[in-house]
């Protein structure tokens, strides 16, 4: 075995240092360019090749010494780290990363956004610089968007990382996943787990320290007097330092305006359910514009002064023995949760209980509710059972907990539209990698319609043609309700179908990976069965692969090629249309106006309008984009003007 140190001593490797932005942790200098830098792995390679197991797993031992004892930072082994790691998966799972996987793992090695279009093998991708990182010994974090996904790509990786003496965890859920089971997952070199969890997990861990009975200077002292060891609190995390983050823009763009939240039971003891029900009642005689105002775009309702006047008129109706903030607030939260909250889409209500959904993701929250008595205000709305508030114990925006990391990078299928914001949020460049294989995807002009009515006939005639003819289908809709109104449509039709919603995520992985299947009919909620694998049967493909339908444009054009990038995927044929009408939520939440205009223009006999209508779509969905970026922009302020006024305040 030819040793590292002098093969590398000889070298150029000592000399080469990737270009681009580094964080913190690397250097700054500028070096060889990715495409040398793959040159070179494929040399490394075929050296690899020849080489025995015992050899491999020698040499990464050696690069583990040279990385931890600090002779060599990790910007210096890239090369053959990488070819390391490529060697032993084709040895353990018959995949050797191609090209473009090496390019896109360059990219996250450099801390920063590999936009790869969906099933090009990004799980693949990240094992790369997942191994780089675990050499440093300080724990490597790969986020997902949810627990299948996690799972799945554990199970992937673990030969991989096995055969090299890489230890590696999954971290577990729900109420059995104790402080305990989860300190075993961080303690392992490389730990795969859902993005919300690592972010609770931190303010878990944060409120242990918080409240350990041995906290403060003055005990430290007392216990160097004693010649004691200080008892610590009961942690699982060992710090942040490397994260590398799937559907990147979903985790720190889509999901930004919603902070991760901890809530513990109330210490204001027991409350009544009156002022929840009476709050109801009284919100439903309230007029929009009359007695509040409501701006869809910000969720947000005011009271108007004559509104204000009008929730005091009848004072024997209010419960004011029960209350627990003023009155008006309420109110606030009754109208919110009649006007801003909808069922199967920001909830569903499942056993007499309302359940939070990740607008996002379609994905519920079982554990989770809505603070400051709203929650309670939707269980009103619905008439369930009042469940007992929660307090906020801890919150973070999600923005806030990754910029905590030392080393962050992230994949996704669509970063260009939103690398101005990555690089302001977290100085993160977004590099676009090319296919593998050239795409044979067929976009067909977008359908617009003057009303759901007539655009869900369309899609119904649509589907049932390609159905007939073999080809599978995939329908992409905004909400819950949306697939549930398409299903029935489907259902009167006679038209073989499945539905993947929030309902049914046990059965994601069942019913999304036979989609590409003849005669396959899906309609899912436009993020459910996200990174769910889909093959094409010989027959599908030949009848034209899969077609994707997206149902309404979403507030992100981000979110609508998503959707469209489910099909067409490593060079497979496959096609994608857009139906949208002048009902749609985009349209009637954010440009009223437009409704009435569409509706009031010409429409042929079966509903529908002139392409030439796309143009206002397109101009509303970029309004809706700024608006959101301009929020986030103001959460990032906040968040920098609480961190300095915390450090002025300790100084």
């Amino acid at each position: 075995m030819v040793s590292l140190r002098g093969q590398y001593d000889r070298s150029a490797f000592l000399q080469s240092l990737v270009h681009g932005r580094w964080n913190r942790a690397f250097g700054g200098k500028k070096g060889r360019t990715d495409l040398e830098r793959l040159e070179i792995i494929r040399d490394l390679g075929k050296d690899l090749a020849n080489r025995k197991d015992s050899e491999i797993q020698s040499e990464v031992e050696e690069l583990k010494q040279l990385i931890q004892s600090g002779e060599r930072t990790l910007d210096e082994v890239i090369e053959p780290g990488f070819a390391l790691l490529r060697e032993t998966s084709r040895r353990t799972t018959g995949l050797f990363h191609y090209d473009e996987q090496i390019l896109g793992g360059l990219a996250l090695v450099r801390g920063g956004v590999s936009e790869m279009a969906t099933g090009e093998g990004k799980t693949l991708a990240v094992s790369l610089p997942a191994f780089l990182f675990s050499l440093a010994g300080k724990g490597v974090h790969v986020v997902t968007v949810n627990s299948y996904l996690a799972g799945r790509d554990y199970e992937f990786s673990k030969p991989i990382f096995d055969f090299l003496s890489i230890s590696i965890g999954l971290l577990p859920e729900g109420k059995e996943a104790t402080t305990a089971k989860k300190k075993v997952a961080y303690d392992c070199d490389i730990t795969y787990g859902v993005g919300y969890e690592f972010g609770f997990d931190y303010m878990r861990d944060q409120l242990a320290w918080m409240r350990h009975p041995g906290g403060g200077p003055g005990e430290d002292l007392r216990y160097a007097i004693l010649d004691r060891d200080k008892p610590e609190p009961e942690t699982c995390q060992r710090g942040l330092v490397y994260a590398i983050i799937d559907e990147v823009d979903s985790v720190l763009i889509d999901e930004a305006g919603s902070p991760l939240l901890i809530s513990e039971a109330s210490g204001m003891g027991e409350s009544s359910s009156e002022p929840f029900f009476a709050a109801r009642d009284m919100a439903r005689f309230l007029e929009e514009g009359d007695h509040f105002s409501l701006d869809r775009n910000r969720r947000k309702i005011e009271l108007t002064s004559e509104g204000k006047r009008e929730i005091f008129r009848d004072k024997a109706s209010i419960p004011y023995e029960f209350l627990r903030r003023p009155w008006e607030t309420y109110l606030l939260n009754a109208l919110k949760a009649e006007y801003l909250f909808h069922r199967d889409e920001h909830y569903v209500v499942e056993e007499d209980k309302v359940v939070i959904v990740d607008e996002f993701t379609g994905r519920r929250f079982e554990d989770r509710s809505w603070r400051e008595g709203q929650h309670q205000a939707v269980e009103a709305k619905e008439e369930v059972e009042i469940r007992p508030e929660a307090d906020s114990a801890a919150s973070i925006t999600r923005q806030r907990f990754y910029a905590l990391y030392d080393v962050i990078c992230g994949l996704t299928g669509t970063g260009a539209e939103s690398a101005g914001e990555f690089w302001r949020f977290f100085k993160m460049p977004v590099t676009q990698i090319p296919l593998h294989k050239p795409s044979q995807r067929t976009i067909f002009p977008e359908r617009i319609f003057v009303s759901h009515e007539w655009m869900d006939y369309a899609i119904a005639q649509d589907v049932i043609s390609r159905y007939n003819s073999g080809q599978p289908v995939l329908v992409g809709t905004r909400t819950i309700k949306d697939s549930e109104r398409l299903s029935e449509l489907f259902a009167a039709s006679g038209l073989p179908h499945k539905v993947l919603t929030a309902k049914q995520d046990s059965e994601e992985e069942e019913i999304i990976s036979d989609a590409g299947q003849v005669g396959s009919v899906i309609i899912a909620t436009n993020m459910a069965g996200r990174g769910t694998h889909i093959d094409l049967s010989d027959q599908a493909e030949s009848n034209g692969g899969l077609h994707v339908i997206g149902v309404e444009r979403n507030e992100s054009v981000r979110i609508d090629r998503q959707l469209i990038g489910r099909g067409a995927r490593q060079g497979q044929p496959g096609s994608a249309q857009s139906f949208v009408s002048a009902e749609d939520y985009l349209l009637q939440n954010y440009a009223p106006e437009v409704t009435k205009q569409l509706q009031a223009a010409k429409a042929s006999e079966n509903g529908e309008l002139s392409p030439e209508m796309k143009g206002i779509f397109d101009k509303v969905q970029s309004n809706v984009e700024v608006s959101r970026y301009q929020m986030r922009l103001r959460m990032a302020e906040r968040d920098e003007w609480s961190e300095e006024t915390k450090e002025s305040l300790a100084r």
